[in-house]
């Protein structure tokens, strides 16, 4: 992570620069009401020098992440408990960086999911951690899996979810090429200004 913080005191808009393996990653996090999307454009058009709005944005019920053909960069975002993170590469690096990003407030009601959908190896991992401890092992890696869905793709349940997520970077195989490594980089939500305690994680690979 480089030192190039800064709040925009005008939108409340937190910015943060994050140096991953592959590259700079910019994020923005500010309160998701009453409008989370008009932000995010207006974040992405000051970046861009020129208008960025919702016809820009492609999305389908087969495909729900968010493209922007016309951008020269990839964009992701994700919300929690009324706080957004956008997250977006440097310019010109769409065919270098592709993006997952996921925010999640911390919660003890959750942990029991850990036992039906985590890896036996991360289930193992968390009954022997003290409680605090534990809950933010399992929000790291509970971030860790969505922000690789994300960036990754594929299915959830047996894709990500079952899928140990220690290791960093992670290894993945390709049926239509060759492996590629996604990397985690993972956060203190408060280095975004969220106002609660949550976890958040950026995964970033090279495959498009």
């Amino acid at each position: 992570m480089n030192d190039n913080i800064a709040i925009d005191t005008v939108r409340k808009i937190h910015r943060l620069d994050v140096e991953t393996p592959l590259g700079v990653v910019h994020l923005a996090g500010f309160a998701q009401k009453p409008d989370h999307r008009s932000v995010i454009f207006g974040i992405l058009s000051d970046y861009c020098g020129a208008p960025v709005t919702t016809a820009d944005l492609v999305e389908s019920k087969e495909d729900t992440r968010p493209q922007f053909p016309k951008l020269d960069f990839d964009v992701n975002w994700t919300h929690s408990d009324g706080f957004c993170v956008c997250a977006f590469g440097e310019r010109g690096s769409l065919d270098q960086l592709r993006i997952g990003v996921d925010l999640e407030r911390f919660s003890p009601k959750r942990l029991h999911l850990a036992d039906r959908f985590f890896s036996k190896e991360e289930s193992a991992l968390l009954a022997n951690m003290e409680s605090d401890a534990a809950q933010g092992e399992f929000f790291r890696l509970w971030c860790r899996k969505e922000a690789f869905y994300k960036c990754v793709g594929g299915d959830f349940f047996e894709g990500s979810l079952r899928r140990d997520m220690q290791k960093n970077p992670m290894l993945v195989d390709a049926p239509d090429s060759k492996p590629y490594k996604v990397h985690f980089v993972d956060l203190d939500a408060a280095a975004v200004g969220a106002p609660m305690r949550a976890a958040l994680c950026l995964a970033v690979s090279s495959r498009y």
